[in-house]
């Protein structure tokens, strides 16, 4: 039997209270107990999801409990210009709960419905098969942040020249404007420096002495020329930079494990900057993995990781 309840974030704090034992991953904390309200108590009561005694009605019991008891969450986050949209399946287990969230609301779904938020992101990023650009990369974070950077460079340049009404000639940069860029990031969706940035955890303020490392190595991987002391993108770099101009989609995702009481995370980010150029991100140890997929891949990983119990450990 499907069942599904729509309540405050503040309700859940409220409800946490009937669960002696609850997970530190749990939903139902006590952070916003103080704002709940006896008008709050009646619309529980209202839903039919508590008794007048306080007590929780047998339906809903079990729904609860997995909230309370949680041992592992997928974390899915789609933005687009002004839409947002973020859900999270929660499991503990092999039972799991949908929660969609909409500012202080949330819509708790049990069973969990993992195709609805796939559905959802596929009707945004299409179902080609095609893709843009064959940038499949592997590299040390701080060669990833420089192409990342560079990137970004290239970018700004290339939009430049519209907002002047010129003819885009790239003239490259410098190594003393691409440590300036690196280490003058700002938090900006726009931005793929950033989003490299986020998928390490961050990056330490590079030096030039790094710099010089970064670009020697990926002037030996063939995705940068350097002429007269000046610096461009060339090959696949050159072309994922041009495909890339604005990210429409942006996704994120993150699955967590409790296992011996210590959280364990792992998550990728997708941008999609045009309907057949979509990146995917991620860390795996100390390199950055970055990958062009046609949209029907990306969607389709989604849908296999939102329809999987995490397993990261």
């Amino acid at each position: 039997m499907s069942l599904e309840v729509k309540v405050q974030l503040k309700d859940l704090s409220w409800l946490g209270q009937a669960f002696e034992n609850k997970s530190f991953i749990s939903p139902l904390g006590d952070a916003k107990l103080s704002e709940f309200t006896n008008e709050d108590k009646q619309k529980l009561i209202n839903h039919g999801i508590i008794k007048e005694d306080n007590t929780i009605k047998a339906s809903y019991y079990p729904l609860l409990e997995i909230l309370a008891l949680a041992d592992g969450f997928i974390d899915t986050t789609f933005k687009r210009g002004p839409i947002k949209a973020r859900k999270q399946i929660i499991c503990q287990g092999d039972k799991k709960v949908s929660v969609v969230y909409q500012g202080e609301e949330a819509t708790i779904t049990m069973p969990s419905n993992p195709k609805a938020m796939a559905k959802f992101i596929g009707e945004y990023m299409g179902k080609s098969t095609l893709t843009g650009s064959d940038l499949d990369l592997e590299l040390p974070a701080n060669e990833a942040f420089c192409l990342a950077v560079i990137t970004d460079l290239y970018r700004k340049a290339v939009f430049s020249a519209y907002a002047q009404e010129e003819v885009f000639v790239y003239t490259g940069f410098t190594k003393d404007e691409l440590l300036k860029a690196s280490n003058k990031l700002r938090e900006n969706s726009q931005n793929l420096a950033f989003h490299v940035f986020v998928i390490n955890a961050g990056i330490p303020e590079l030096t030039m002495e790094i710099i010089e490392e970064a670009l020697n190595a990926l002037i030996e991987k063939g995705l940068v020329k350097k002429e007269n002391n000046v610096y461009r993108p060339v090959g696949e770099a050159l072309l994922f930079a041009g495909n890339f101009l604005i990210f429409e989609n942006i996704i994120e995702v993150v699955v967590g494990q409790v296992h011996k009481n210590n959280l364990y995370r792992s998550n990728f980010i997708l941008l999609q900057a045009g309907p057949l150029d979509v990146l995917y991100l991620e860390k795996s140890k100390d390199n950055i993995l970055m990958e062009c997929l046609s949209p029907l891949k990306a969607t389709e990983l989604i849908a296999t990781v939102l329809d999987s119990k995490p397993d990261i450990v």
